[in-house]
């Protein structure tokens, strides 16, 4: 049998899901922003889904802006600083290159630029609090990492920055949490942390592709380089994907019923794989206090030649971050950003779960890995 084990890079869509894609599709196929009675009816949809999605989220509907996935949400996000005064902005090393890739752009512009080390997966709020100057506009770290599924004490680092601004920068600084691997995932409440903005995407979570949410704790504050067409309350133009944001309800309120069971069930399989390749004589790279839908381990060869041996046997892992594979080594740079090695960051492999799966897959996993 084939054995998915890459769902940190895409999980299959539900079959509940898909069939809200498809409903919606035929019984709301007019554009939201038209004023006749298919489109008013289309409207009304769409505004349904969104506070059905922040029901579950728990936060307000108005905050909640749908775009075509996680990567556009970070690129409109950052992009808007372009608007903005150069000053500091600070991101982590283990950073998705979807958001450490505007570094260069930015510095182009004017904008001084720091990168935090993420010493065995983590970020230091001491070495934040260091790195915070009056001018610093911008602070950008990831909720859980995707490579190694390192859980960011995101409640300490948003307190070292709201203290800054209590008693030095006097403004409030915007901070941003790429939050892909966290929903559904971990005990994660947006509201509690107090951030600014957030992003989301659909596909991570049995939605479909090319759907995402922008998080946007006060949408006044932010002003995005393009309106277009003004949909979104003018915060990201385009006609809205009302079939895949249908869809995308169905994935996260599946996701968030019974989160907690979930969760567990998942980190007992990650116990149990994490203690059988111990077994076998591999290191575990992921944190300890990490995501239980996530595993880094470093094999014995490099990882593009494991991971293949075991494609070649049913078995799909990854060797690293999916992006990763386009935009070689960027899996090897978070890693060696958290100071693992050279030759075992070059030998990494990520396992992921999901929802859907087994124990029984689980055992067959390890079984395989050790023929290899």
């Amino acid at each position: 049998m084939d054995l998915y084990f890459d769902n940190a890079a895409t999980t299959r869509i539900s079959r509940r899901a898909l069939d809200a894609y498809n409903e919606t599709s035929l019984g709301f196929w007019a554009n939201p922003s038209s004023v006749h009675a298919p489109g008013l009816d289309a409207k009304k949809k769409l505004e349904n889904e969104r506070t059905a999605i922040a029901a579950s989220m728990k936060v307000a509907p108005a905050s909640l802006f749908f775009t075509s996935g996680a990567t556009e949400s970070i690129a409109a996000t950052i992009s808007s600083l372009l608007f903005t005064t150069p000053g500091k902005i600070i991101i982590s090393k283990i950073e998705h290159e979807a958001v450490a890739s505007w570094l260069p752009l930015l510095r182009q512009y004017g904008w001084k630029t720091a990168e935090l080390k993420a010493r065995k997966g983590s970020v230091d709020p001491e070495e934040l609090k260091e790195e915070l100057t009056p001018d610093t506009k911008f602070v950008g770290i990831m909720a859980v990492n995707n490579v190694t599924g390192a859980i960011e004490p995101l409640q300490e680092l948003v307190s070292v920055v709201r203290e800054f601004e209590r008693t030095s920068s006097k403004r409030r600084i915007f901070f941003f949490s790429d939050s892909v691997q966290a929903l559904g995932k971990i005990d994660y409440s947006i509201k509690e942390l107090d951030i600014d903005g957030a992003s989301f995407s659909g596909h991570k979570i049995n939605g479909p592709r090319g759907i995402g949410m922008l998080y946007l704790k006060n949408p006044a504050s932010f002003r995005p380089l393009s309106q277009a067409g003004g949909q979104e309350k003018g915060k990201r133009g385009g006609t809205e994907n009302l079939p895949a944001i249908s869809a995308l309800r169905i994935a996260v309120e599946e996701w968030m019923d019974g989160q907690k069971e979930k969760n567990h069930r998942a980190a007992v399989m990650k116990e149990r794989i994490v203690s059988g390749l111990q077994e076998l004589g591999y290191e575990i790279l992921s944190p300890e206090n990490s995501s239980p839908y996530i595993i880094s381990f470093a094999s014995k060869l490099p990882s593009e030649v494991f991971t293949r041996m075991l494609s070649d046997k049913g078995v799909y892992v990854s060797s690293g971050s999916a992006c990763s594979n386009n935009a070689k080594g960027e899996g090897e740079k978070i890693l060696l950003g958290m100071g693992v090695k050279p030759e075992k960051a070059r030998n990494a492999v990520r396992v992921s779960l999901s929802n859907s799966t087994t124990a029984e897959e689980c055992e067959e996993l390890l079984r395989i890995i050790k023929e290899c």
